[in-house]
């Protein structure tokens, strides 16, 4: 099977990133994207900058998926506007529709709500978390989704980082069989926050000695206040790994981790 995750950047590099997206769902189960617009509006593209309608373009080239989609701020831009139409901000999860759900959940693991109003910092954004169990071929496996407090701005541990790393831990653990965790998680590769996750899961990162995991494309790129790493993959020990690669693609701020694995 394959996965693979991304940080969609709201759909800023559209054409490549479709592109990216319709080519690689020839050959991909699981796609696990974050920061995903939503609109119900006339609205395609606000200020020229973000898709406000992705989730319905994506949809439109993921026919054969499932899609599960977790909004949790309504009615702010990419910079934390307010606009005047309807605009929801989340994550997705598209299955093939070959392979059998049998349980999906959203938890929110900071701030549990949904925002309609946010601060300039973001520090009051929530921080979601998609589950979904699968079975395939009479065996089960469960997918999470992640896209973790991006306040502060620097990657480094704080109380609220190792507070929602240890729910995350809790909630992974709760469950039986092999588990997938992915997403954004807003931490550098050295944090104690990666090291909880550690403990009883492998970390690709640094398993298949990644370099970084955001592109050229980020505005900090070049400079000394680029961050190399904020996306990760977790599996756990009864995960066949097959392949795990980052490629460096120009179609977000961050690069597309993509597993392959039975």
């Amino acid at each position: 099977m394959k996965l693979i995750s991304l940080n969609a950047w709201g759909g800023k590099l559209f054409i490549p990133l479709m592109k990216f997206i319709k080519q690689s769902s020839k050959n991909t189960d699981i796609f696990c994207l974050q920061e995903i617009y939503d609109t119900s509006s006339g609205v395609k593209q606000y200020k020229n900058v973000i898709q406000a309608n992705l989730l319905a373009e994506l949809k439109k080239i993921l026919k054969e998926f499932r899609v599960f989609y977790f909004p949790y701020l309504f009615g702010f831009d990419e910079e934390g506007s307010k606009v005047n139409f309807d605009l929801s901000y989340g994550q997705a999860i598209f299955i093939k529709k070959s392979i059998k759900i049998i349980e999906n959940k959203n938890y929110f693991i900071y701030k549990n709500k949904s925002l309609h109003s946010l601060m300039k910092n973001f520090s009051n954004l929530s921080t979601p978390l998609q589950y979904i169990k699968l079975s395939l071929n009479n065996k089960t496996f469960a997918v999470f989704n992640f896209h973790g407090t991006p306040y502060p701005a620097a990657k480094k541990d704080t109380i609220k980082r190792l507070k929602q790393t240890r729910k995350i831990k809790k909630i992974i653990e709760t469950g039986e069989g092999a588990k997938i965790l992915v997403g954004d998680f807003n931490l550098s590769l050295y944090t104690e926050s990666i090291k909880l996750l550690e403990n009883n899961m492998i970390n690709l990162i640094k398993k298949f000695n990644i370099k970084k995991t955001r592109s050229k494309l980020s505005p900090y790129y070049g400079n000394r206040n680029f961050q190399r790493f904020a996306d990760y993959t977790f599996v756990s020990r009864d995960i066949n790994i097959l392949d795990f690669k980052v490629p460096h693609l120009k179609v977000s701020d961050h690069l597309p981790m993509i597993l392959e694995f039975s």
